[in-house]
């Protein structure tokens, strides 16, 4: 499978500059774990074309253990590190026929402390090129740290590796498929291995990608579906693992669905659904799927151990909303807030909203009398969402107002897994303020909303609405005026 060298022409740049110089300064590059250091070390040289390397490696925490094998036997014995640094130094330059030779250690924060000291010296008193990695993230040694006296060399030029951007990505995906990739795709494996040139070769090769892309419309995508049967080719161990479902949650945040949808895909195909079926259910209910998120939260029931209340809540809006069973997933919304009073008044403010928003405003309005928005934050949101619900029914839009302006209010900054709240409350108000006859109070809240800017929620918003108004009412709601009836849902629908 081929795999190309992508990126870095800076780095590359600078490290052959550096090398070519009469007298070269050491060269340090730091990155993390997997960030592509000896790739990167490799492709260097090969550029620079050196005449001569020599290549140190790390073997241990003992004195001189990473120069033994060039050293006289038991020299690290029977020399002191006073004097056997330089002893040393002396040792191995005197086996160098012509011009030094460029001195390439990788990881080198695992050599030990007289080794460095060593090659330092060979820089130093006998010009030797240094070039060196060194993971920017690993823990500092117990004792000194052997790359202190390079980091601090005079001249030293130092540089770090940062995560390979969505288009250098995409460079890599279509030369291993062969033709282009599919843009959507690209930022999901982005995403999902953050950049780091290691992850993404895992998901190639170990997780076998080839094998979970199709193409359409003359570019590569994932494709839905996972083989019965299959066996996960990376798992929940997989060091990347954290990464990918870490991506599923900021891409669900973002409310960029087919980014997420994506990700799920491939986060199930390696067997991490337990750890992102409540947000990928979240996702298909935005998609109008939700038989599909409801089957996969009864495939995996697994909720979140810090907040069981955001899969009871999730389930329940795929079934009252995206099914139209509002009495199931008010029974389950109720039986789930008295098995646990710590949600307890979310559920119960869950249960309130989706009945108002759903077309029973008077059983809203009971269930929101012992209501309060002070015990839960998140609870709050409800309510106020709940209570302008209730007042639009009613005919009160300066209430709709207010209790829309108090549910964005306590969002605000809130992770309570439902992203698309937000979106959707301010489409709300739009619609509030219009039929509040505060023109240019809507106008300004629509602003940005109405232009349908990525990442806004416009698609969202729209989304909720058509799950919310596609049922029919369950109890009569009063007639708008004419001119209620013209400004109704302007928010969502007057584009």
């Amino acid at each position: 499978m081929p795999w190309s060298f992508v990126g870095r022409s800076e780095q590359l740049d600078r490290i052959g500059r550096a090398l070519a110089e009469a007298c070269p300064a050491p060269v340090v590059v730091l990155g993390a774990p997997g960030m592509g250091r000896t790739s990167l070390l490799a492709e260097a040289l090969v550029s620079a074309d050196a005449d001569a390397v020599l290549a140190v490696e790390p073997c241990g925490t003992e004195p001189y253990s990473a120069l033994a094998r060039l050293l006289p036997e038991g020299f690290a014995a029977n020399a002191s590190l006073r004097t056997g640094i330089a002893d040393a130094a002396a040792t191995l330059a005197g086996q160098w026929v012509g011009h030094p030779p460029v001195l390439v250690v990788d990881d080198a924060h695992h050599v030990d402390f007289a080794s460095m000291q060593v090659l330092r010296e060979l820089h130093r008193t006998y010009g030797a090129p240094l070039l060196l990695t060194a993971a920017s993230t690993c823990a500092l040694p117990a004792g000194p740290d052997p790359l202190d006296c390079i980091r601090y060399e005079p001249g030293t030029c130092t540089m770090r590796l940062h995560p390979l951007s969505t288009d250098e990505v995409t460079v890599i995906l279509s030369d291993v498929f062969g033709g282009p990739v599919h843009p959507t795709t690209a930022a999901a494996l982005h995403a999902a291995t953050g950049g780091n040139p290691t992850f993404l070769r895992d998901l190639v090769e170990r997780g076998r990608l080839t094998e979970q892309v199709v193409r359409e419309d003359e570019m590569y995508q994932l494709k839905p579906g996972r083989p019965a049967g299959a066996v996960a080719p990376l798992g929940p161990s997989w060091p990347g693992a954290t990464q990918l479902t870490d991506a599923v949650g900021q891409a669900w945040r973002e409310l960029a669905l087919d980014r997420a949808d994506e990700l799920c895909l491939l986060a199930s195909w390696h067997g991490l659904t337990d750890a992102i079926a409540t947000t990928w259910a979240g996702v298909l209910l935005l998609r109008g799927r939700p038989a599909e998120g409801l089957r996969l939260l009864d495939a995996h029931p697994t909720p979140d151990p810090d907040d069981p209340s955001r899969y009871t809540i999730t389930r329940a809006l795929l079934v009252g909303l995206g099914l139209r069973r509002v009495a199931e997933a008010e029974a389950m919304l109720t039986a789930a807030a008295n098995a646990d009073p710590r949600y307890r008044e979310r559920l119960l403010a869950c249960r309130a909203w989706l009945l108002a928003a759903t077309g029973a405003p008077k059983q809203a309005a009971a269930a929101l009398e012992t209501a309060d928005p002070c015990v839960d934050r998140d609870a709050a949101v409800f309510i106020h969402a709940a209570s302008a619900a209730v007042a639009l029914a009613g005919g009160k839009p300066g209430q709709v107002v207010s209790n829309l302006r108090r549910a964005l209010a306590a969002v605000e900054g809130r992770c309570t897994g439902l992203p698309w709240f937000p979106p959707y409350l301010t489409a709300c108000l739009i619609d509030g303020l219009l039929l509040a006859g505060r023109i240019n109070e809507a106008t300004a809240a629509a602003g940005d909303f109405h232009a349908g800017q990525r990442g806004c929620g416009w698609n969202v918003a729209v989304a909720m609405d058509t799950l919310i108004t596609a049922r029919p009412s369950v109890e009569p709601i009063p007639t708008d005026t004419p001119q209620q009836d013209s400004a109704r849902h302007s928010g969502i629908a007057g584009k």
